[in-house]
C-alpha cells in the first residue's frame, strides 16, 4: 500500500514539474533581444547600463524591459505585463523601487495580436532619471532606429539557434521597412546588401518590450516596443531575411494620454553653425566623397546628423570635440539624395 501511495505521489509531482518546465520554456521563447551581424565585433554593440537608466528590467534580468516614461510610469509590451503581479519590486537606476497598478491595452488579448502595449504604474515616482520622450509623428517609414535590449545574443548565421545570454544590455540599428495601424516592420538583411546600418540587428529571445529609438534634433524618442519576430518559410527567427516586429507606439496615443499626463517634450535642440559642403570627385567621373567644414569652440562637443527628406534625422557622428578652430570631415558620396546639419550637443 505505502509503495502505491509513493509511486502515485511521484507520478503526479512528475507531470506537475514537465507542466510547470513547459510553461517556463514558452515564456522564455516569447521574449525579444538582440542579434547581430556576423562581419561586426560584438563589443561594437554592447553598451553600459549608466547610459540608459531609464530602462528598467521586469520579471527576471533578460525577460522583458519597460522604459521610465513619466516619473510614475513604465510602458512595456501587454504580453510582458500579463506575466506580471502588482507588488513585484524592481530595481530603477539602483534604486528599489515596485509596480502598484498593471494597466495593459483594453483590447489586448494575446500574444502576436494587436493592441501589444501595456502601463506599469510605480509605487514611488522616479526623480533621479529623465523620462523618454514618446513619438508622436508618423514618419516612421523609412527611418533608422536604433533598438536597446538585454538577453540572449547570436549572429544572423544561426539567429535564435545559436543565441546565448549574458545578461549584457546591446543596441542595435534598423531601417523600417514597413508600418501599419500597429506594428513596424524590420528586416535583418546581410553584410553584403546595400543600404544596411553600421550595426545593423533584429530582436531575439530575451526583451521583449525593448525600445526602439528615433533619433530627431538630438532627441531620443521611442518609437516602437519590441513585440515579436518572424521568418519566411526556411528562415528562423533572427536569421538574416527574418523580420522583426515593434509595437507602433504612435498609434496608441489616445489611449495612453487617456491613462498617463505626458511631460512636455524636450525642446529641440537646433544647429546654429554653417558649415561649408564641398564635393570631391575625378575629373570626369562621378562624386567620389563630400568634404564637411565647420567652425567649433573649445570646450564643446558637436554631432552630425543626415537626413533624406529634413523631416528625420539620424546621427552620423557624436562626440566631436571643438578646437577654437575649423573641423573637417569626409564622407563616402552614396549616389543618392541627402542632407547633413552640424549640432552642437
Amino acid at each position: 500500500m505505502s509503495n502505491t501511495i509513493a509511486r502515485t505521489f511521484l507520478r503526479e509531482h512528475l507531470i506537475m514539474y514537465v507542466i510547470v518546465l513547459i510553461l517556463a520554456l514558452k515564456i522564455t521563447q516569447e521574449a525579444e533581444a538582440i542579434i547581430i551581424r556576423d562581419d561586426r565585433n560584438d563589443a561594437d554593440y554592447v553598451v553600459d547600463d549608466a547610459d540608459y537608466p531609464a530602462l528598467v528590467d521586469l520579471i527576471e534580468k533578460g525577460d522583458c524591459i519597460g522604459t521610465l516614461v513619466h516619473e510614475s510610469f513604465l510602458l512595456t509590451v501587454a504580453h510582458c505585463a500579463a506575466d506580471m503581479n502588482e507588488g513585484d519590486p524592481l530595481i530603477i537606476n539602483k534604486t528599489p523601487n515596485s509596480v502598484s497598478e498593471i494597466i495593459p491595452h483594453p483590447k489586448w488579448k494575446k500574444r502576436r495580436d494587436e493592441y501589444d502595449i501595456a502601463l506599469l504604474r510605480l509605487k514611488k515616482p522616479v526623480k533621479n532619471v529623465t523620462p523618454f520622450p514618446i513619438y508622436r509623428g508618423s514618419d516612421e517609414k523609412g527611418t533608422s532606429i536604433t533598438l536597446v535590449g538585454r538577453g540572449v545574443t547570436a549572429t544572423g548565421l544561426r539567429g535564435e539557434r545559436g543565441a546565448k545570454n549574458d545578461d549584457k544590455l546591446r543596441k542595435c540599428t534598423n531601417i523600417v521597412t514597413k508600418v501599419d495601424d500597429h506594428f513596424i516592420e524590420i528586416l535583418f538583411e546581410r553584410p553584403e546588401e546595400k543600404g544596411i546600418t553600421k550595426l545593423e540587428g533584429v530582436g531575439a529571445a530575451g526583451d521583449s518590450g525593448c525600445p526602439a529609438f528615433m533619433h530627431i534634433h538630438g532627441v531620443r524618442y521611442i518609437a516602437g516596443l519590441n513585440s515579436w519576430g518572424d521568418g519566411p518559410k526556411g528562415i528562423k527567427v533572427g536569421q538574416y531575411g527574418a523580420y522583426d516586429y515593434q509595437t507602433r507606439v504612435s498609434r496608441y496615443l489616445e489611449w495612453l494620454d487617456s491613462v498617463v499626463k505626458f511631460p512636455d517634450p524636450p525642446s529641440k535642440k537646433t544647429g546654429s553653425l554653417v558649415p561649408s559642403i564641398r564635393a570631391t570627385h575625378f575629373p570626369s567621373g562621378p562624386i567620389d566623397q563630400l568634404l564637411l567644414s565647420f567652425s567649433t569652440e573649445n570646450g564643446k562637443s558637436y554631432a552630425i546628423e543626415k537626413s533624406s527628406n529634413l523631416l528625420n534625422w539620424e546621427v552620423l557622428e557624436s562626440g566631436i570635440a571643438g578646437k577654437d578652430s575649423k573641423i573637417e570631415k569626409s564622407y563616402p558620396a552614396t549616389g543618392t539624395r541627402g542632407f547633413l546639419r552640424i549640432l552642437e550637443e
